[in-house]
């Protein structure tokens, strides 16, 4: 396949090598891709071209006239939940970084919806931006597949791409999160302790279900199936799950492996009576802003946005420099930090 590659060494097909593999004249291309009237095209030929512009990948630019030649100086940022308080210092940290290099960023909320994603993806390929920043849906690996053929820039950051390698990739440890705040919780003695998260095809989200487990293995504590509850990520869900661990009497301790869950069931504990950490002690991993603005400041994992945010624009802005080979890919784990509070009861023996 015959590509051109800009003076930032991205690759794309261009019109004319659409047409040497149609065996046709540019202009014949061009009336075809832009489905014009003013000349007759055969079916036959106008199926030819449309067949060659498939298997060659061509993204058509819906600024190519204005922008060929041209530094776009645009990076396209996905991000899931605007709302996500850690997904917004992931943003913020990746302005900062590259506002210094003269970029600016057009940033879209999917949803967390696949098809949305496919369609914000789509018209970010026909704006030829310089790269990718994408918090990936569940499809992220399919709907990625185009811009990861082209060998664009792009780095996916919290969500990996099941089975796929050939990407840059930016998270948090979750694994460990989950494993620092359950063995903290058994170094205050506790023993009978419940997890809530969410049930999600997010796979390196169960990183966190299995640091639990093993915290609990690695002090001999033996596993409970009714410890563990999981649900949608709504604040209702978390208020139900909360009310089934509430029920267990031996349960002394909760860790909610994500903060909407924690504010569902939190609230509903309150609202029961239920005192924290005297009746129960409660942690989460997240760290919104209502977590030090209680009266009883909440032991909690914060995660590292603005680092991972920093890792992966640096590692973009290189990628799109060309200081990092188009087939060497970096994946890169950053470990949280647990702020303590108020949330947790001392069992141990005086």
């Amino acid at each position: 396949m015959t590509t051109r590659k800009d003076d930032k060494g991205k690759k794309y097909v261009t019109i004319k090598d659409v047409a040497k593999h149609a065996g046709t004249s540019i202009a014949t291309v061009s009336y075809v891709l832009n489905d014009s009237k003013e000349r007759y095209i055969s079916p036959e030929l106008r199926e030819k071209v449309l067949l060659a512009a498939t298997e060659l990948n061509y993204i058509k630019s819906g600024l190519a006239s204005s922008l060929k030649g041209k530094e776009r100086g645009i990076i396209a940022v996905l991000t899931p939940q605007f709302e996500n308080h850690f997904f917004m210092s992931i943003f913020i940290a990746i302005e900062k970084i590259t506002n210094q290099y003269g970029y600016v960023l057009s940033t879209c909320n999917t949803f967390d919806s696949v098809s949305h994603e496919r369609e914000v993806l789509d018209r970010m390929a026909r704006l030829r931006v310089d790269g990718y920043l994408i918090i990936p849906t569940v499809q992220g690996a399919e709907n990625t597949k185009q811009i990861r053929s082209h060998g664009l820039p792009f780095v996916a950051i919290e969500r990996p791409l099941d089975g796929v390698d050939d990407y840059d990739f930016v998270s948090s440890d979750n694994f460990d999160a989950a494993y620092a705040i359950t063995n903290h919780l058994i170094e205050m003695g506790h023993r009978d302790i419940g997890f809530i998260f969410w049930d999600t095809e997010i796979s390196n989200l169960y990183e966190r279900y299995f640091g639990y487990e093993q915290a609990l293995k690695d002090h001999q504590i033996p596993y409970c199936e009714d410890y563990i509850k999981k649900g949608n990520i709504t604040h209702l869900d978390g208020a139900v799950l909360t009310d089934e661990l509430l029920k267990e009497q031996k349960v002394t301790a909760i860790v909610y492996g994500h903060y909407i869950l924690a504010e569902g069931g939190i609230q509903y504990a309150r609202n029961q009576g239920v005192k924290i950490p005297e009746d129960i002690s409660m942690v989460l991993i997240g760290a919104p802003y209502w977590t030090r603005m209680n009266d009883t400041p909440f032991t909690c994992v914060v995660q590292p946005g603005s680092q991972m945010g920093e890792e992966a624009a640096k590692m973009l802005l290189k990628k799109i420099d060309m200081e990092q080979s188009q087939s060497e890919f970096i994946h890169r784990k950053i470990k949280s930090n647990i702020r303590y509070g108020k949330s947790v009861k001392d069992l141990r023996m005086k």
